[in-house]
């Protein structure tokens, strides 16, 4: 199977465990990953993502990003592809880390665009261009429009980078609905889209070979039914279980009104592990947790739209 044909299926963001003084948990970060493997979460349906945005890679120093990365090699031991998140405003800082990631045996890299002001496109693609020449390693493009002034990655850039050595994938979002359609019409037949939106089964019918997803960290079996779905283009049943199974992000469009929204994903995510049962430790900071009263806020919403006691349902019967 090439590089290339590895990204695809369900791309998991791993959460990154944590003690009370903040230090990062290895160990039970390995155990998770071994658990989802054991669940099925293999090569040609998964990938795992360790220190993206929900394992809070931003917040990361370099010693933690590279021991998360030989832990979740360590524990993927071969049988599902590995990927690693690089968030660096700075192109050397992001080099660094590409080799490491390499050198370690990381699969695949995400990498958005470089933002502290809006870049332009010349700036992106020497981001990029740099990070590919620097290690033999798969570069799954990450676009950000939430970042820097709602900058996107458009055709005429992608042109460039789809003919990067080593860009092979694209997590795929876009504000603008012509440029979603249109970047995955004119290029999925050169690079692997992942999709980052809730437009999945659009994407598919677009081309997209995998979707991003939270929910495979607590109910890997209900998503491989999802995907299962997807692979025989049920497009239709999809879209009914997929809203049935995620309405557990009506919290995140709450997270605003409640007031824990914030500069990171670890605030909202690890609130909801600790909501179903699986609390995996504070925030990074200076990401916040949530106060008592919004978490339970969170299991009321949680538990009204039974999204977990469906998943299981699923799982038990798969």
């Amino acid at each position: 199977m090439s590089r290339k044909d590895k990204l695809k299926g369900i791309v998991v963001s791993l959460p990154t465990p944590t003690k009370k003084n903040y230090e990062v948990d290895y160990k039970r970060f390995k155990e998770h990953v071994a658990w989802l493997v054991d669940q099925g979460l293999v090569e040609g349906k998964a990938v795992l993502m360790g220190a993206g945005g929900l394992g809070e890679g931003y917040f990361l120093t370099r010693e933690e990003h590279e021991k998360i990365m030989e832990a979740l090699v360590d524990a993927a031991n071969g049988k599902v592809p590995t990927m690693t998140g690089i968030f660096e405003v700075c192109t050397k800082e992001a080099v660094l880390r590409a080799r490491m990631a390499e050198d370690v045996g990381i699969d695949f890299l995400q990498v958005n665009p470089p933002h502290y002001l809006a870049p332009v496109d010349e700036e992106v693609y020497v981001h990029y261009k740099m990070i590919n020449d620097s290690a033999d390693i798969g570069i799954m493009i990450y676009n950000t429009p939430w970042c820097a002034m709602h900058y996107e990655i458009r055709p005429k850039l992608m042109e460039r980078l789809a003919e990067l050595n080593n860009i092979v994938g694209v997590k795929w979002t876009s504000f603008d609905p012509v440029n979603f359609v249109t970047m995955l019409k004119q290029f999925s037949d050169k690079l692997n889209f992942i999709d980052n939106s809730t437009l999945i089964s659009l994407a598919f019918q677009l081309g997209a070979k995998g979707y991003i997803s939270l929910l495979g960290n607590i109910a890997p079996k209900a998503e491989l039914y999802l995907l299962n779905l997807l692979e025989k283009r049920e497009y239709e049943r999809f879209d009914m279980e997929y809203k049935r199974l995620h309405a557990w992000r009506e919290v995140l469009s709450s997270a605003e009104e409640m007031g824990f929204q914030g500069i990171g994903e670890g605030t909202i995510s690890k609130a909801i592990f600790e909501a179903v049962g699986k609390p995996i430790g504070p925030p990074l900071p200076p990401q916040r947790r949530v106060s008592e009263e919004n978490l339970k806020k969170i299991r009321e919403l949680l538990n009204k739209y039974k999204v977990f006691d469906y998943a299981l349902k699923i799982s038990q019967e798969g």
